[in-house]
């Protein structure tokens, strides 16, 4: 009785240490327990904090005294995931840097902006600029790799364009920009990130894409993956309610689909599985039926007239070749009306300036929320304009 007893106790402590380990498991993968790096106090002020513990390694589970094996299915397909992409991560990663840091300066050899060593190039072929060197006594030129180019024009609208622009958006635009994550620093494989989603800013007009490289940042793929996911949430959510808002208003929800069911293929894919499968106690009456509707889309899909009469006739037997084409009809087509979600988001804004603004404002805030950025570039601001030649954006 005594053997018994304690085998009970110890199945009872074995069952309960299980448990306790996945509870443990459930809480790590939920993002419950954090680590905290150990920084010294010479750290600089974007030194990063509380970063979550990664729970799609197997070595961090096996360092818990958890084999892999052991693990819950959801988990094991998690660290699948993160390993398939990481052996991706070349692959899908910029072949370049994003950021050459070619400052141009105007005539009088002042800061206008930092471009691409491809753009200076074509400056240069052009015959509209020369490669030159800072201003002595300028703040570009304490930095002594500097590279510039010093225009040979005067460009257009250049008063103008200096009065409308913010001090923040001219410290942006004439900052060089570091090459690394702007949200860990990671300064391995970067991503080119959307801060407004590419499928809505490609409808965009153009003076909200052409020369506004603001709202493009790099990201490493592990942050690029985490703003993805909520982003596609987001993006997700914006156009079910902007769908719901169009039924209620136009009652009508065909376009909601991208695909409707064809009645008729239906009906004829229907009518040939019966007969595969059921012929046999189909009265004889609806078996005719059937084999008519096959016969008749058969006949359709025929282009030889001789064939199409000698289906039609009847005077065979339908093979099995020709009831298997009638079951695996595409009955689901493309729906002619479907307007894709990107689409009606951009729709609902009408063309209409003030909610273009608010819209990229509002993506600008999210990124931040998400990301929580720490390298994003000098002089980059929620409230910068959004548009080319606009204005500074008053937040409420």
């Amino acid at each position: 009785m005594s053997s018994t007893n304690t085998a009970l106790k110890t199945t009872a402590l074995s069952i309960g240490a299980t448990a306790a380990a996945l509870g443990i498991i459930f809480l790590i993968h939920n993002g419950t327990f954090s680590k905290r790096k150990q920084q010294s106090k010479d750290d600089d002020a974007n030194k990063k904090e509380d970063e979550p513990i990664s729970p799609d390694s197997a070595s961090f589970y096996n360092q818990l005294g958890i084999s892999e094996e052991d693990l819950p299915s959801h988990i094991r397909r998690d660290i699948h995931k993160q390993r398939k992409r990481k052996s991706k991560e070349a692959m899908i990663s910029m072949k370049t840097k994003m950021y050459d840091n070619i400052h141009m300066l105007d005539e009088d050899r002042e800061p206008l902006c930092t471009i691409s060593m491809k753009k200076a190039n074509w400056y240069i072929r052009k015959n509209i600029a020369e490669w030159t060197s800072p201003k002595e006594g300028s703040e570009l030129s304490k930095d002594k790799d500097a590279k510039c180019i010093r225009l040979l024009f005067t460009h257009n609208g250049a008063n103008e364009d200096e009065h409308k622009k913010s001090s923040s958006e001219k410290l942006y635009l004439r900052s060089a920009k570091q090459n690394i994550c702007v949200s860990c620093g990671s300064d391995g494989h970067h991503i080119r990130h959307y801060i407004v989603p590419y499928a809505y800013r490609s409808l965009l007009p153009d003076d909200y894409k052409s020369h506004m490289s603001h709202d493009i940042v790099i990201l490493c793929p592990d942050c690029h993956v985490r703003c993805e996911r909520s982003t596609k949430k987001r993006m997700k959510r914006m156009e079910s309610d902007l769908r719901m808002k169009m039924v209620t208003t136009d009652g009508d929800d065909a376009f909601c689909s991208p695909v409707i069911e064809d009645a008729h293929l239906y009906h004829v894919r229907s009518c040939a599985i019966a007969l595969v499968r059921w012929k046999d106690t189909i009265p004889e009456e609806k078996v005719e039926e059937y084999e008519n509707e096959v016969r008749s889309y058969l006949a359709d899909c025929c282009k030889i007239e001789e064939e199409k009469e000698t289906i039609l006739t009847g005077n065979e037997s339908l093979t099995k070749a020709q009831l298997q084409k009638a079951c695996s009809v595409k009955y689901r087509v493309k729906n002619p009306r479907y307007v894709p979600g990107s689409e009606v988001v951009v729709r609902s804004l009408n063309d209409d300036r003030k909610k273009i603004e608010e819209f990229i404002v509002d993506w600008r805030k999210h990124f931040m929320t998400v990301v929580d950025p720490k390298y994003m570039p000098t002089g980059w601001r929620v409230d910068n304009p959004v548009a080319k030649g606009s204005s500074f954006v008053l937040l409420v």
